[in-house]
């Protein structure tokens, strides 16, 4: 009897095997209506397309598309759709500066902020510069599925001198410091250190080097018209980075700083605050990107004192203003090739590339030249492929806004409906306060 009852489980199982495989196996179709289609910033959209996505891969962009038998149908007819935004700088946001939180802590925090971003239509972003190795940490637990999150992509820790732009320790000197100021928290003195601090960003998870080639706004103990890694240091960087086929991103506020990174080899100029014909035309014959962050400088100009910043950050950044929104004209007026950054942690009062987009239209950029720099220009430069246009075997990551971004440029504030790797995502809101 024993041996019959198992004779009968086996052939219930060999019989039931089969259509548990095909349920699993069976494609994820999201098809998706859409009122106006910017299938790419550079070409006319299309009015009342189709959008059909097979397990997060466009598989037909079109009008009067068929409905595929048992897809899920998203009907954004009444909305204007593009390709998901991307912001090639950002950082995250890991709490109120003092205290200073722990590394898990950190984390914590700036995993919600990363949440918020997908739900307001950002699906890649490049994080140039945390501690702790925090932002690889955030790449891989999005990638397994662990938290929600666009694609990140990682760059360690910035590299910089002591008492540069990523040292925002102001302790006396009798504070025993040697083993925070090490290649691999990102700080060197040397050739030497500066090819080691490379190769340990990489080994922990780097997918672009961030240097600090000036000094900067934000920081405590230096000056943004300061050059900072020498020109040896930063050759090697390059260099380095290079061989194992990463860009190098370069924090460069004066024009000394930012002809030694284009002479050594940068992929992307950040901020350019003072630039002049021959960066513009080195730039624009080597293509080389500018991420002219200009949101973060107007903002701190407006509302800096609002959000409490220290003086010498509200002094910095009125004098460097000037010099920055003029560099920022020069080189549109050249058609040198933008991205589009932000340079906002993402916490819960700053902006995100929405915001960007809106302050290059208010300084002279074209709607369609912002939406670009935000899609292909940035999917370009971070080497993302898969985002920037919609088009079959492109990645299924769409957003869908209220109004005519091309008229308005406000509209990507008008969020209706997110859409990462042909999933739904749910809206979130602003992270909360601490």
């Amino acid at each position: 009897m024993r041996r019959i009852l198992f004779l009968l489980f086996l052939l219930a199982f060999v019989a039931i095997a089969p259509v548990a495989g095909s349920a699993a196996e069976s494609p994820k179709t999201l098809f998706v209506r859409c009122g106006t289609l910017i299938y790419d910033t550079e070409k006319p959209p299309l009015k009342n397309a189709d959008v059909i996505i097979t397990n997060g891969k466009i598989t037909a962009v079109g009008q009067h598309l068929a409905v595929p038998a048992g897809a899920e149908q998203l009907d954004l007819s009444k909305d204007t759709v593009l390709p998901g935004f991307l912001d090639a700088h950002i950082h995250l946001w890991t709490g109120p500066r003092e205290p200073i939180a722990s590394g898990p802590l950190q984390a914590l925090r700036a995993q919600q902020d990363m949440r918020h971003a997908l739900s307001v239509g950002i699906v890649g972003v490049r994080v140039l510069g945390s501690n702790n190795f925090i932002d690889v940490a955030l790449e891989n637990a999005i990638d397994e599925g662990i938290v929600p999150g666009p694609h990140v992509i990682p760059a360690a820790h910035p590299i910089s001198i002591i008492g540069g732009h990523d040292d925002f320790l102001s302790f006396p000197e009798e504070y025993p410091l040697t083993s925070f100021y090490t290649p691999l928290n990102g700080f060197v003195n040397s050739p030497a250190d500066a090819e080691k601090a490379v190769h340990l960003q990489i080994k922990y998870g780097a997918k672009v080097i961030k240097v600090f080639a000036s000094g900067g706004v934000l920081s405590p103990l230096d000056s943004p018209f300061a050059e900072q890694l020498s020109p040896e240091e930063l050759r090697v960087i390059c260099e380095e980075a290079h061989m194992d086929n990463l860009k190098v991103a370069a924090h460069a506020e004066n024009i000394r700083s930012v002809m030694a990174a284009l002479n050594a080899g940068v992929d992307s100029i950040e901020h350019g605050s003072e630039l002049d014909a021959e960066a513009i035309d080195f730039m624009k014959s080597h293509h080389i990107y500018l991420d002219p962050t200009v949101f973060i400088v107007g903002n701190i100009l407006k509302n800096g004192a609002k959000m409490h910043l220290p003086s010498y950050v509200l002094s910095k950044a009125h004098i460097l203003a000037s010099k920055h929104f003029a560099s920022f004209a020069m080189a549109l007026k050249a058609n040198v090739t933008m991205a589009a950054g932000s340079d906002q942690s993402y916490g819960p009062t700053g902006g995100t590339v929405l915001d960007e987009m809106i302050a290059l239209v208010d300084h002279g950029m074209t709607p369609e030249q912002a939406l670009t720099a935000a899609t292909k220009h940035d999917a370009d430069l971070m080497g993302m492929d898969q985002l920037g246009t919609v088009a079959v075997g492109k990645e299924g990551s769409l957003v869908a806004v209220e109004g005519d971004p091309l008229a308005d440029i406000h509209a990507v504030k008008n969020t209706r409906a997110v859409i990462f790797e042909g999933q739904i995502v749910p809206f979130v809101g602003k992270p909360i306060h601490y």
